[in-house]
């Protein structure tokens, strides 16, 4: 009984993640933790743009806080809005954002470029975006395509540095899945490696892109500035 109530609750939680990032997405969207109390059950929502998640006069708020009440019933929601500390470094942030895109039916080469393009300006030491899936055509094979970059570690202690952000896009090709280890700037390792292959393979991406596709990067890093 007590597995059975533990699995119902993680699936819950996992529905509600899902009505925040697809309602939250333009406000960035990049966690959420559920605390229950005796007197509420408190719900706190990490974003990049407060403003955006709370809306004029907290309209917002209010319209959330009721779909919680009603479709998921719960009893006594109270929203928190928590801004996210540097974004640029929050891997389930970038995700998401990543996510947003492929799901509005941009490409994913423009996308994933995109991502990659503003992950590279920072001073990060090191990154790895995979995603895999249905990237072509309604009834296409699945392909994955894995952008390494910098240093990243994936065994022993210091695994525990690495930040991840895990994800899937459900488009009209089929599902993606998404995935992003990345290591904040400052984050000491005992060996470093060549970035600028990586760059090289950047390069190459936006090389075979269409101009549509590129157009498309243009579209989304106009929006990414409002």
């Amino acid at each position: 009984m007590i597995e059975k109530n533990f699995i119902q609750q993680a699936y819950r939680k996992i529905q509600i993640e899902d009505f925040f990032r697809k309602n939250l997405s333009k406000a960035g969207f990049s966690g959420v933790e559920i605390v229950k109390t005796p007197m509420a059950t408190k719900i706190i929502l990490t974003v990049a743009k407060p403003g955006l998640a709370i809306g004029y006069s907290g309209k917002n708020v209010k319209k959330l806080t009721q779909i919680l009440e009603t479709k998921y019933e719960i009893k006594n929601p109270v929203l928190e809005i928590k801004p996210i500390e540097n974004p640029e470094f929050n891997a389930q942030h970038i995700v998401n954002s990543i996510i947003s895109g492929l799901e509005r039916n941009f490409s994913w080469r423009s996308v994933v470029y995109r991502a990659v393009k503003e992950l590279t300006a920072t001073n990060l030491e090191g990154f790895e975006l995979l995603i895999k899936g249905k990237l072509m055509s309604k009834g296409g094979r699945k392909q994955k395509y894995r952008v390494p970059f910098g240093y990243m570690k994936k065994a022993g202690d210091q695994v525990s540095k690495v930040r991840v952000g895990t994800g899937a896009a459900y488009t009209k090709s089929g599902a993606i899945g998404v995935t992003l280890k990345l290591i904040p700037p400052g984050t000491v390792f005992p060996d470093k490696i060549s970035k600028d292959d990586i760059l090289n393979k950047v390069s190459k991406l936006y090389a075979i892109m269409s101009e549509d596709e590129k157009k498309e990067v243009e579209v989304l890093d106009k929006e990414q500035k409002k």
